[in-house]
């Protein structure tokens, strides 16, 4: 089956189909008794962005305090 045999034309839906959609959607939702799983498990992504770039600054610090540790060991006088 194509695509356009199974969803229809290209044009875009008119905004009263579009609430007619929702509340189709809606009310299948209401029916089952389940929430949305996008309200259920709400996406961290901008969380775990944050943390992995944290991530970085901390071991891009620790290895330059790492080299000039390493740089001062090896050029102090002895």
């Amino acid at each position: 089956m194509s695509r356009m045999a199974k969803y229809g034309s290209r044009r875009a839906r008119t905004s009263s189909e579009q609430q007619q959609a929702s509340a189709d959607e809606y009310t299948e939702d209401e029916e089952n008794g389940l929430p949305p799983r996008r309200k259920t498990h709400p996406s961290n992504k901008q969380q775990t962005a944050q943390i992995f770039y944290n991530a970085l600054i901390f071991i891009f610090l620790i290895l330059i305090v790492t080299l000039f540790w390493f740089g001062k060991q090896l050029h102090s006088p002895s």
